[in-house]
This record gives C-alpha cells, sequence and structure tokens, in this order.
C-alpha cells in the first residue's frame, strides 16, 4: 500500500492532502490494469507504466475478488481524478473496471463509467483513447437494447480512427459495429463488417484477437442457418483461445461464449448429446466468472434443448434464466424468458 507522510513534505496541508490522493487514486488505478489484465485476453490498450507493481496478484481469482471489493472506491477514484483534471487516469480506471464489470449486467453503472471516460479522453484531446471507450460504451449499450445509442457511438469511433490512420481502432470499431449488427439480426450486414474488421489487422493482431473475430463471425453463421460454416469458424477458434497464454492462463469466458455458439448449432443439427456438453460447460464457464447476463441465455438454450428432447423439467431453466436477467438489471429479457413458460 502506498503511503505518505505529509508531514515530511514542505507543503500546505491542503496541498499535502491533494499529493497524498493524487497518489492513491494513481495506485488503485494501476492496480486496476494489472487486475484486468490478468482477468482479460482482449487487445489491451493501458498498460501498467510502472516496473514494480503496487498488488501482486497470483491467479485471476484473486484479481476478481480484488476488483469485486474496490469497485465503488475505483469508482471514486475516477470521478476525484476527473476533478482533477487527470483524464488519462479517468481513462485506463474506465477501461479495466468496465472489463471485470461486462457480463454481469448493472448498465447504468458500466455507462456511467465509460461516458466518464469519453469526457476525459475529450479533454485530454485522446482521440486513441476516445475511440476506445466509444467502442466499449456502444457495445454496453447494444447489450441494454439501446441500438441506436450504440450505432451513434460506434460511427463516431470509426470516424475517429479513420482521421487518425490507426487500423487497430478501425478494426475495434468494425467488429463492434458487427456485433451490433448481430443483436440487430443483421447478420449479413454484421458478416460483411467482420470481414471489413479482418482486413485492418495487421501484425499487431495476435491469435488471439484474430479468433475473437472468429467467433464473432460464428454466431452469425449460427443464426443465419449455416451450421456447418459455423462449427469450422467456432472449432477454429476454440483451438486458439483454450491454449494457454505467455503467463500460462486461458480465457475462460471466451472460451465459455464459444462452447454456448456451438451449443447453438449442435441443437440445430440435431446433435443434442454433443449440444447438452458444450452448453453445460458453457454455463460452468461463465458461472465462475459471474457472467450473470451470460449465464442467463445459456439456461434459455438448455430450456429450448430440455423441451426438443422431451424432458419433463426443462421450464425450470427459463425460471433460472428469468431470475438471472433480473438479477442483471434486464427486466426486458426476464420478461421475455417467463413468456416461454
Amino acid at each position: 500500500m502506498v503511503s505518505l507522510d505529509p508531514t515530511s513534505l514542505d507543503l500546505e496541508p491542503i496541498m499535502a492532502r491533494e499529493v497524498i490522493e493524487s497518489v492513491f487514486v494513481d495506485h488503485l488505478a494501476e492496480t486496476a490494469i494489472r487486475a484486468a489484465g490478468l482477468i482479460s485476453h482482449r487487445w489491451a490498450l493501458a498498460v501498467p507504466e510502472r516496473p514494480t507493481e503496487p498488488i501482486k496478484f497470483e491467479t485471476a481469482r484473486q484479481a476478481r475478488v480484488w476488483l469485486d471489493t474496490k469497485t465503488g472506491v475505483l469508482l471514486d477514484c475516477a470521478d476525484h481524478a476527473q476533478a482533477m483534471g487527470e483524464h488519462l487516469t479517468v481513462c485506463r480506471i474506465a477501461e479495466s473496471l468496465e472489463a471485470h464489470l461486462r457480463g454481469g449486467g448493472d448498465f447504468q453503472t458500466r455507462v456511467r463509467l465509460l461516458r466518464s471516460g469519453v469526457r476525459s479522453a475529450r479533454c485530454a484531446a485522446d482521440t486513441v483513447w476516445e475511440a476506445r471507450l466509444r467502442n466499449l460504451l456502444g457495445l454496453v449499450l447494444a447489450e441494454s437494447g439501446e441500438l441506436q445509442a450504440a450505432n451513434t457511438e460506434l460511427v463516431a469511433a470509426l470516424d475517429l480512427a479513420e482521421t487518425d490512420g490507426d487500423d487497430r481502432g478501425r478494426a475495434s470499431s468494425l467488429r463492434c459495429r458487427g456485433i451490433v449488427a448481430q443483436r440487430d439480426r443483421r447478420d449479413e450486414d454484421a458478416l460483411a463488417l467482420f470481414d471489413r474488421a479482418r482486413s485492418y489487422m495487421g501484425s499487431w493482431a495476435g491469435r488471439k484477437e484474430t479468433a475473437a473475430l472468429d467467433l464473432s463471425t460464428g454466431r452469425s453463421l449460427v443464426n443465419l442457418g449455416r451450421f456447418d460454416h459455423a462449427l469450422e469458424a467456432l472449432d477454429g477458434a476454440m483451438g486458439v483461445l483454450s491454449d494457454p497464454d505467455g503467463a500460462g492462463g486461458v480465457d475462460e469466458v471466451e472460451v465459455a461464449a464459444v462452447r454456448s455458439e456451438r451449443g447453438r448449432a449442435l441443437i440445430a443439427k440435431r446433435r443434442t448429446d454433443e449440444a447438452r456438453v458444450e452448453l453445460e460447460l458453457a454455463l460452468e464457464g461463465f458461472a465462475a466468472h459471474e457472467k450473470i447476463t451470460r449465464m442467463a441465455r445459456v439456461r434459455e438454450l438448455l430450456a429450448g434443448l430440455g423441451q426438443l428432447v422431451g424432458e419433463t423439467d426443462w421450464r425450470r431453466h427459463l425460471v433460472e434464466a428469468a431470475r438471472l436477467h433480473e438479477e442483471a438489471g434486464d427486466d426486458g429479457a426476464a420478461e421475455r424468458a417467463r413468456r416461454h413458460l
């Protein structure tokens, strides 16, 4: 823990307090970046700036527990940093904390956090950060059903990337726009956007980034009924995402997402035993990381599978799905699940 004795500084008391607060906020921001980096294998923008670690995490579970207990403090730190004009600190906290909160509902907190990050990026005139945070904001808005607002953010992010000539930013924005098109049931448009994103993925893109795009592509192929092609894309993604990274870790959430989509395709192909295995493993993976919204969706798939094969208790999955949607704050999805009971 960072400590700083005001009496050792030749400063006025109020200035000493501001220095202490700044150091404390920066300390937590640096730790949040490390924690988020350990539990998320996505395209990382923020990297720790200090050669020594404020807090060391031995496992991803430790990192998640730390972020759980410090979520409220980090939100306060972001507000404080913005008030003090430390805008890049706000951006770093917003990206790291949102990565932790993703998939657990609580849309209002995530939207507020990311909008704060966008404001700070604009104040800092940092277009790369602004584009990155607008992409994340667009995805959260899409997840909560606000598709028009989501597209507004993603178009703005793509415009920023185009102005900067930033291929990484272009690829990220195009993939996010494809995900929103999926939610709007425009899967042919989504596939075209994923293809455009792939064309910008140069040497900076690693195997994991390509696999994540394959996962998104596979999801749209399932939606379009192209199940064999979908399984090819998803199998390729699984082969990469299930491999340990350089630190010996596996992105268990993304693996669970692949299993969920494979389950959907296998249900459609009437390979029900295989589908059940994939969906139960997906549910287990999402539950281990408390991804409530995704757990609810897998429960809905298990209900459909149970109904298909004649299970007598298939409705229990819908009851649980509705409960999980409510816990995530998505009353519309909860009501949709109940309509099928």
